[in-house]
This record gives structure tokens, C-alpha cells and sequence, in this order.
């Protein structure tokens, strides 16, 4: 195991600890918005780690680690041999292979860090951005890891009591994956 690897996951780590006292902090609150904000940083290094965890060249997966550790933005190599910044779509692309709601997540969690009507979320449904599909999946997901109702609404109401479970199985998740960075094994489902 190499000393930049287990940095990089302290660093998660360090990130992750922090994360999960300020949703508690801001769920005692009621500061709905800034727990999805919270648990939408969350879900950043759990694709992160997801999207290393599924390339099979580890000097590769070591030389992005090491631009996170020299605060450089990652970056691949094209076809073309050009260099290209690896978007947010790239890895949340990446991690869907695995588990399909993320990118619903994802995209329902940037409404609430970007500054956007979602914000408005006491007054409108920030749900009904989703397409029918995306809300289907949604619920199925809540459904199935947090025994959401299926027949109820989407809406930040009902959800509001399922985000701490939420946060800790994405953070306990994210935490599995771990020795598979350590190890330089891939994390296949």
C-alpha cells in the first residue's frame, strides 16, 4: 500500500467526519437545504472513490489520486492523446454502472448547492424536476434501502426523516470501498 493512497483516503475520511457532524448539526436545526447540500458532498466522494475503484490501470488511478493531493482537477487521457478534465457527469456516468439512483441523487442534490429554486423548497416541490422515471427510481431506492412508503409523495416533507439514513449508507458505503483503493483491487458488483 503506498503512502498516497492512504492519504487520500484520510482525506475522505477527514471529509466524511466533517460531513456527517454538520447534517446532524443542521438536521437538529431543520436546515433541510443544507442537509441535502451535506449529503450531495457526501455522494462527491462516494462517485469519486467509485469511479477510481472502477479503472483497472492503477498507476492510472494513482496519478489521479495524486492530482487531488496537489489540488489539481483530474484528468484523462482521449483517444485522440489529449488531455480532458473528467467531468462530474464522467463519474457519476462511471458509478451508475453500479448503482443506478446516484445520478438522481447527484442531480437532485446540485439543486441544493447551486443557488437555484430549489432552495424555495417550503413552498414548491423541488421533486417535480424529476421526470416520472427519475421520481420512480427514487422511490424504489428509499423504498428498498430505508422502507420509504412507495405510495407517498416525493417531496421534502416526507423525505426530510430518511435523510440522516440516507447520509449514513452513502458514508458507510463509501467507507466499504476503501480497501479496494488501499489494496489497488477493483470494486465490481
Amino acid at each position: 500500500m503506498t503512502n498516497i493512497r492512504q492519504k487520500f483516503i484520510e482525506l475522505i475520511k477527514s471529509r466524511s467526519k466533517e460531513n456527517s457532524e454538520s447534517l446532524q448539526d443542521d438536521f437538529d436545526k431543520r436546515r433541510i437545504g443544507k442537509c441535502l447540500e451535506t449529503l450531495r458532498t457526501e455522494l462527491d466522494s462516494f462517485i469519486r472513490v467509485l469511479y477510481l475503484g472502477r479503472i483497472s490501470d492503477f498507476n492510472e488511478r494513482e496519478r489521479l489520486i495524486q492530482q487531488t493531493l496537489s489540488g489539481e482537477k483530474w484528468t484523462v487521457l482521449t483517444a485522440n492523446n489529449k488531455w480532458k478534465q473528467v467531468t462530474d457527469k464522467d463519474m457519476v456516468d462511471k458509478a451508475v454502472e453500479l448503482f443506478g439512483y446516484v445520478q438522481y441523487v447527484y442531480k437532485f442534490g446540485c439543486g441544493f448547492i447551486h443557488l437555484s429554486k430549489f432552495h424555495d423548497y417550503e413552498t414548491t416541490n423541488p421533486f417535480d424536476e424529476l421526470n416520472e422515471i427519475e421520481k420512480i427510481d427514487v422511490k424504489q431506492y428509499l423504498n428498498q434501502f430505508h422502507n420509504f412508503p412507495i405510495d407517498d409523495e416525493l417531496n421534502v416533507e416526507n423525505i426530510t426523516n430518511y435523510i440522516p439514513k440516507i447520509f449514513e449508507k452513502t458514508s458507510g458505503n463509501l467507507a466499504c470501498y476503501f480497501g479496494q483503493i488501499l489494496s489497488n483491487t477493483m470494486i465490481d458488483m
